[in-house]
């Protein structure tokens, strides 16, 4: 008795940490930054660079050849000889240009981290903010339905007692239907957002019984646009990459330059011949040294055509950063004027006005019940009341995504310690 009593505890508690895994923004974002595999593997491309890098610096091998030869009589005894030679090709600034581009490139590739961090922190708390939004919605569908679920209940003993019509109880009764069914679209919408937060997080396990504790409400001061526009110069990797890119050009147009050049090959070998035999006596055998360089003809320079490709290609990676700082700026401004709309979207809507609407139906309900309204007089106000509910929750929702896509263009990195969501 007392083991089964104790292992029912145990479950107890097991399933009450199973339903629900409340989590804070902060806690969320910690997690999303530390667990995500995507970012994770994206985080190996430092790693590779990094790597790339450090192969760049290595010196050209030198090459060992031996060469064995004899006659093809070899009952003639005519001698052999055995040759070892050691050769090396020494470049003029190759290797020093090649490590430049490796370098380059290595600082490009952690600006394009840094830029898929920025992007997906943002992806990550919008997704946070359309998990609090489903729930707010839910938190309606279930208010809604618990208030018709009442209503058709004391309409079944109106109807009973014979002080109401039976269209008028049937018509309560669906409509506390279809409140049900939107309360469960609510609550498949909930799990959903939860397990997108699972997702970002790593972990899916359970992941639909996540429950964020957060609001949609941001009161952030808005600052001038050109002040939003500076920290985006300042901020934004993309905007640095493409700087990058016009490094990487100029270091590899260098570097093709480097290749053009003369190389020089040195050789030094020895050979040694064995003497044949002639009437019985071998020949005096003897050591030859040689020593040498080879220097390519390279003809192929007369053409320019790969000159100009180098710096025509610097032109165009020049050129780009420019139509970055371009688009930039303009998805600043974008952001800023969405940003400013959805603040005066949600200052039409009024917590007095909310709570008028509340009073309204209450009053209609008791009216309705009374005898006084028709159930479709109380039904419509009712669902006023819920359509307002849903805009100034679409409001509120609108107003919180555009406030992170102003961070996002402005490239701050919303780091999991920020308030995008009031706790």
């Amino acid at each position: 008795m007392r083991k089964t009593f104790i292992t029912a505890i145990v479950l107890i508690a097991t399933m009450a940490h199973t339903a629900a895994q409340s989590i804070s923004y902060g806690q969320y974002m910690e997690q999303v930054l530390t667990n995500n595999i995507a970012l994770t593997a994206q985080r190996l491309n430092i790693d590779i660079a990094t790597a790339k890098t450090q192969a760049s610096k290595v010196h050209n091998d030198p090459t060992l050849a031996i060469t064995y030869s004899n006659s093809e009589e070899w009952d003639k005894q005519l001698g052999y000889a055995i040759e070892g030679e050691l050769s090396r090709t020494f470049t003029f600034g190759v290797r020093k240009s090649g490590i430049r581009v490796a370098e380059s490139e290595q600082t490009e590739t952690a600006a394009l981290l840094e830029e898929y961090i920025r992007n997906f922190r943002a992806d990550a708390t919008i997704a946070y903010l359309e998990h609090i939004k489903a729930q707010m919605l839910l938190d309606i569908r279930t208010e809604n339905e618990e208030h018709l679920q009442q209503v058709a209940h004391n309409d079944s003993l109106r109807f009973t007692k014979g002080d109401i019509a039976k269209s008028d109880w049937q018509e309560s009764r669906l409509a506390a239907g279809l409140a049900h069914n939107n309360r469960l679209a609510a609550e498949a919408e909930v799990k959903s957002s939860a397990i997108r937060l699972g997702y970002h997080m790593g972990n899916l396990q359970n992941a639909e019984n996540i429950t964020g504790n957060g609001t949609l409400e941001i009161n952030e001061p808005v600052a001038p646009m050109d002040t939003y526009i500076e920290r985006a110069m300042s901020n934004r990797a993309d905007l640095q990459a493409a700087l990058c890119r016009v490094d990487v050009a100029q270091a590899m147009r260098k570097f093709n330059a480097a290749q053009r050049r003369t190389d020089l090959n040195v050789k030094i070998a020895a050979e040694y011949n064995r003497g044949a035999v002639a009437d019985g006596k071998r020949e005096p055998s003897f050591t030859v040294v040689k020593a040498g360089v080879a220097v390519p003809l390279k003809f192929s320079n007369l053409n320019k055509g790969a000159r100009t490709a180098d710096r025509l290609i610097v032109q165009q990676a020049e050129q780009e950063a420019e139509a970055a700082r371009l688009q930039v700026e303009s998805e600043v401004m974008q952001a800023y004027n969405e940003y400013l709309y959805a603040i005066m979207q949600t200052e039409t809507f009024t917590q007095r006005m909310v709570q008028e609407m509340n009073e309204t139906v209450n009053s209609k309900r008791k009216a309705y019940e009374a005898g006084d309204i028709s159930f479709l007089d109380y039904i419509s106000t009712q669902q006023r009341r819920n359509e307002m509910n849903d805009e100034y929750i679409d409001a509120l929702f609108e107003k919180a995504v555009k406030w992170v896509e102003l961070q996002r263009a402005t490239g701050c990195n919303m780091q999991y310690s920020a308030q995008p969501i009031n706790e």
